[in-house]
């Protein structure tokens, strides 16, 4: 993968001196593009989280879409305003969620958001238990990547909170020694609501309740959640990704579009 992400720096680089973008110009077209990104409707993140984990949040959850009309109705555009929770569909989870001069969306590096992808597949795992550094040692993970988190997520069922495998703290502090890119996920979340609630129930510290956050979020990692169309790359050996956020200036995320790039 890296052979190939260097020829395709290289002969991007060489476009600037005259080499033409096109099919025999040698850049690698990818073999086919998946889309890792739900189609955002007005019910998506009811139907993703379900009813408990958005009364958890404050928050409807509905996406909304209002015409714009402007003091001439003969003067229509054909804009819109829309209103949705930062953490919509496939986002990136920012470092100013939880970090003073944490990165907000628009400071998180591009680079960090595009590269060799390693997909952990860990549909197996029992939903009830975290996702431990064993776990993640079944695969090899190599410096640069970004590591995909497979873990199968299904919506929960009306007023349940969704159950699935969180990645453990340890988890979480092996892939900052491992010097990944970047990590995403299926899930919502790296953790589950469920348990936040209760570490905040019984007032435990910040770096308690967000214990599988901080680890990444403090060596510049950016995590990825809400992905989908996982199991179409399961078994492909050669895959980049890329996704990058909406440039917001301030904020805790935002969603973004992503995609794996199949070679």
């Amino acid at each position: 993968m890296r052979p190939l992400l260097f020829a395709l720096a290289a002969c991007m680089l060489s476009t600037l001196v005259g080499c033409q973008q096109s099919s025999t110009s040698g850049i690698p077209m990818p073999r086919a593009i998946i889309d890792l990104s739900p189609v955002i409707t007005p019910d998506l993140n009811l139907q993703r989280l379900g009813t408990r984990t958005l009364a958890f949040l404050g928050s409807e959850g509905r996406v909304k879409t209002t015409p714009v009309v402007p003091s001439d109705p003969h003067f229509a555009w054909g804009m819109r305003t829309i209103e949705m929770l930062s953490h919509t569909g496939a986002h990136l989870d920012a470092p100013s969620r939880l970090l003073r001069g944490g990165e907000s969306p628009a400071r998180v590096d591009l680079n960090d958001l595009f590269g060799p992808l390693r997909l952990v597949d860990l549909r197996w795992h029992n939903r009830h238990t975290p996702i431990q550094i064993s776990d993640l040692e079944l695969k090899p993970i190599a410096e640069g990547e970004i590591v995909i988190l497979f873990v199968g997520y299904e919506p929960p069922s009306a007023g349940d909170w969704p159950k699935y495998a969180p990645l453990s703290a340890q988890a979480a502090e092996y892939l900052v020694a491992k010097k990944v890119r970047a990590v995403g996920t299926d899930l919502p979340a790296i953790a589950r609501f469920d348990d936040v609630e209760s570490r905040m129930s019984r007032g435990l510290q910040p770096e308690e309740i967000w214990a599988e956050y901080l680890p990444l979020f403090q060596a510049g990692i950016p995590v990825i959640a809400g992905l989908t169309n996982l199991d179409a790359i399961s078994k492909e050996p050669n895959v980049a990704f890329v996704g990058f956020p909406i440039s917001l200036a301030n904020g805790d995320g935002a969603p973004m579009r992503a995609a794996a790039l199949v070679y």
